[in-house]
């Protein structure tokens, strides 16, 4: 005779960065969680694979004993109309990982501390329960008095649950991520040390050359891609790349595919309820302007598992977390400055952008430390 199902204390939708952080740190603290994701692991996310030290703090992971691949970087260049800035630092400033293999790291850690994860399995519904909350998919129901949304742009508890908003600014994007054969590693050498990335002629997106121990990604993203020009500017980037010699000709290349994610720039989403919250990108976490959504992935997956665990303890509601994640990254609407900058010509914008990237310091404090969140500090 079977027993009585399991009561979950909570359960995590989607096995991500955020997820399996959020998982493996309820996990530890003895708390019975439940990860479910639709996809097998270790399974193809596309993504540059960007991570900074912060991140890797958040998930007390040190680089050096990282058993996959991963590449410490010391500079970063910026390319814009047809200028290229160089940035160095003294220590890695950021790092190149594979995204297929970091987040079954995670997840398999996750698992061996003790959260019990089922991959494969999809979720069709997220409802409240006069209880908690009740998780259907298609291998059944699953409860929990909370959940955590970490299913990415599409999560099914966002969708259920965070009153997502018409008026959300989508980025779409495109990239290629290649094995290099050890005679084109060598051949390149000179453009495998430091990412680069070219911001776009009318600023609504960048494109990127990264390399990552032996592999490179490439790839672009840009706002509003509904006007059907990101096949184009894809393949104004290849083209740029092959000429350069970034690209040999007889290099053949992964085919590219596509993703999309939300960022905090407008309609932010609601991040929490009584009986749930958002992490990642399910949140609508991704960095403006750089779309770097790792560490908020990371950061954010720390503090809902904090958040939830009071929670289980004391009932104290998720009021604390969503104040946390606006003073990490603010409300999601434009402010007055916003408003205005928006409205400037496009050719005082691309002045602008000339002036900061044409400065070492401004480089560094505006695009780096903020846009691309290298300053943050660990939870």
């Amino acid at each position: 005779m079977s027993g009585p199902p399991v009561r979950w204390d909570a359960i995590v939708v989607g096995g991500g960065p955020g997820g399996s952080t959020a998982a493996w740190q309820l996990a530890r603290a003895g708390a019975r969680t439940l990860v479910l994701d639709a996809a097998v692991f270790p399974r193809v996310k596309i993504c540059a694979g960007w991570v900074t030290p912060a991140a890797l703090a958040d998930v007390e992971l040190d680089p050096e004993k990282y058993p996959l691949t991963i590449q410490p970087f010391t500079a970063c260049a910026l390319g814009f109309d047809g200028a290229m800035h160089r940035t160095e630092w003294r220590r890695a400033a950021s790092y190149g990982i594979l995204r297929r293999e970091f987040d079954h790291y995670l997840l398999e850690r996750a698992a061996a501390t003790g959260a019990d994860v089922r991959c494969g399995v999809r979720v069709q519904d997220v409802a409240v329960t006069p209880d908690g909350v009740r998780v259907t998919t298609e291998r059944g129901h699953f409860e929990a008095p909370v959940v955590i949304g970490a299913g990415g742009h599409r999560c099914p508890v966002a969708r259920a649950l965070g009153e997502i908003s018409e008026r959300e600014e989508v980025v779409v994007a495109q990239e290629s991520e290649t094995l290099l054969p050890p005679d084109h590693a060598g051949t390149l050498a000179r453009f495998l040390d430091a990412p680069e990335l070219y911001l776009e002629p009318d600023l609504r997106g960048y494109s990127w050359y990264f390399p990552k121990g032996g592999w490179v990604n490439i790839g672009i993203g840009i706002t509003g891609g509904g006007d059907g020009s990101l096949p184009r500017r894809r393949d104004a980037l290849l083209a740029a790349l092959r000429a350069s010699g970034r690209l040999p000709a007889d290099l053949a290349i992964a085919p590219f595919k596509g993703h999309a994610y939300v960022v905090r720039r407008q309609a932010p989403r609601r991040l929490t309820g009584p009986r749930f919250c958002l992490v990642g990108d399910a949140a609508g976490l991704a960095r403006d302007l750089s779309g770097e959504g790792i560490g908020p992935a990371i950061r954010s997956g720390r503090l809902a598992a904090r958040a939830v665990l009071d929670f289980l303890r004391t009932g104290a509601a998720f009021d604390g977390y969503a104040r946390a994640i606006v003073a990490l990254y603010g409300r999601g609407e434009p402010g007055w400055l916003g408003r205005r900058i928006a409205q400037l010509p496009d050719t005082v914008n691309r002045a602008v952008v000339k002036l900061v990237l044409g400065s070492d310091v401004a480089r560094r404090r505006v695009v780096f430390d903020s846009i691309f969140g290298m300053k943050e500090t660990p939870a």
